[in-house]
């Protein structure tokens, strides 16, 4: 089966903080000679569409249209507009989440008890402190679920996130763990390893699961899933999971894994291996 479209995670494999990671405008460059459509998916929780474009154009290298994104902010923002009446959130994260919240038209309230919705995404800054205007927030999202009622979504369930040294920083799962400790409630995911955002990304690159490759740097959300939806998967070694985490994994968890590659530009050594384009 021919490749027709890869789906490159970001972080981790992209990039990792605020570097890029070598290599890797140069190979997405290289794939889209080749006539291979690419999508970019990414589960982080803090930034807009429009924040990726600026980050991957100019820290990365890499030209890129909003239509080539999918994130998790703005699929959130989508699903909640869809499911709520009020449009009333409460909501945990940063300024680009909340800017896909309000372009999806909801209203951002400061009343826990007023939300229909509760949208998690990260409370934490790049070095893994919560941040000073997410800092009341633990407690907000308390009351609005036990006490408003309010339905309980978030971005992703990411418990740790490559920071820009390579080394674990708290991700969103840290603190939705810590709220439905609380509360007793599960948040709805929308993010990876949800099947759905997949499924966008497949729709968007207008390719079927087999004739696609999902390029992930962590085996629960990027591998794991795409490789259920019957994707080819390829694992690279530049965000959280590293060469030795490999020896530790079951049988099962290690067939998952079609390629491993040291780095995103090892990619390229897959199309020299399969037919691809149209």
């Amino acid at each position: 089966m021919k490749i027709k479209g890869i789906i490159f995670d970001i972080d981790g494999v992209l990039k990792r903080g605020s570097q890029p990671i070598p290599g890797a405008a140069e190979t997405v460059n290289k794939l889209r000679e080749l006539g291979i459509k690419i999508i970019f998916l990414s589960n982080l929780s803090t930034k807009s569409r429009e924040e990726y474009v600026e980050i991957l154009e100019n820290k990365i290298g890499i030209r890129v249209s909003p239509d080539e994104l999918v994130l998790a902010t703005s699929a959130t923002a989508d699903y909640v507009a869809k499911h709520s009446t009020t449009k009333k959130v409460y909501f945990i994260g940063h300024k680009g989440l909340r800017k896909e919240l309000e372009k999806a038209g909801l209203i951002i309230v400061d009343d826990p008890e007023e939300a229909e919705f509760v949208v998690a995404g990260s409370p934490f800054d790049e070095k893994g402190y919560v941040t000073e205007e997410n800092r009341w927030k633990f407690t907000g999202a308390v009351r609005a679920i036990l006490l408003a009622k309010a339905k309980f979504v978030a971005v992703n369930p990411d418990k740790l996130f490559p920071g820009a040294d390579g080394k674990p920083i708290p991700g969103t799962g840290t603190f939705i763990g810590a709220i439905s400790a609380a509360t007793g409630v599960e948040p709805i995911i929308i993010g990876k390893p949800s099947k759905e955002i997949y499924r966008i990304a497949l729709s968007k690159l207008g390719v079927s699961p087999s004739e696609a490759v999902m390029v992930g740097d962590q085996l629960y959300t990027d591998i794991i899933p795409a490789k259920k939806l019957g994707m080819t998967t390829a694992l690279v070694l530049t965000g959280l999971t590293k060469k030795e985490d490999l020896d530790k994994l079951d049988e099962e968890t290690r067939r998952m894994i079609d390629y491993v590659f040291d780095s995103v530009k090892d990619v390229l050594k897959l199309v020299e291996r399969r037919d691809y384009g149209s």
